[in-house]
């Protein structure tokens, strides 16, 4: 197993009060990965921001799978193009500095 940091899927679904046949679910919808090692279910701590954003996609704004995935992917472009637009105001910054 590698050395990340990893917390116990069930102690997971008890901490956030919800059902493991959710995790197990967007595990095989593919939006999350889970680790199997000597019969038990870990995350990486690192990927439970993620993992806590499905949840609240799911749970508070009843948003399914499908939604969930179309949503990440909305966000991760955005995230993009906000890091060009960012390169593209610093470079033209440049250019009017000079």
């Amino acid at each position: 197993m590698e050395s990340k940091e990893l917390i116990i899927v069930d102690v997971f679904c008890k901490e956030c009060q919800i059902e493991m046949t959710l995790i197990e679910e967007l595990e095989d919808f593919g939006l999350i990965e889970i680790i199997q090692d000597q019969g038990l279910k870990y995350i990486y701590t690192d990927h439970l921001p993620h993992l806590q954003k499905i949840i609240h996609f799911h749970n508070e704004l009843n948003i399914n799978k499908e939604g969930i995935e179309v949503v990440l992917n909305l966000l991760e472009r955005l995230n993009q193009q906000t890091q060009k637009l960012k390169y593209f105001e610093a470079k033209l910054q440049l250019y009017e500095n000079n």
